[in-house]
């Protein structure tokens, strides 16, 4: 009896992390695919996030990055090659650093890539 007591308490606090882990989950910016009009109208519009990156990965994805530099907001963003139509937010966040804005300003010759 102590023993199936024990049991079914422990399942009840595996249960009950399991719906606090969720609830704080949710709180996270939310990561998914989006119509590129959609996801765009959120980054640019309502986070007020500019893009300071964007390049073609190695794996045949673009990768964008977002950034607000007035509330240090950043979101990572791709478009996946199977659906050019859709963003997808990978990764988001409220703090960061920007390393070095000399390549920002230095751009790239005409015709050049980075």
């Amino acid at each position: 009896m102590k023993n199936k007591l024990i049991i079914t308490g422990g399942i009840l606090g595996v249960v009950l992390l399991s719906f606090i882990g969720l609830s704080s989950a949710q709180s996270t910016p939310s990561v998914g695919c989006k119509s590129m009009g959609v996801a765009t109208g959120i980054i640019e519009g309502l986070n007020k996030q500019r893009v300071i990156f964007r390049g073609i990965s190695a794996r045949g994805h673009v990768t964008i990055i977002h950034l607000n530099k007035d509330t240090g907001t950043w979101s990572a963003n791709v478009v996946l090659p199977t659906n050019v139509n859709m963003l997808c937010n990978v990764d988001a966040g409220t703090t960061g650093e920007l390393l070095d804005t000399s390549i920002i300003l230095n751009k790239p010759e005409k015709g050049k890539r980075w």
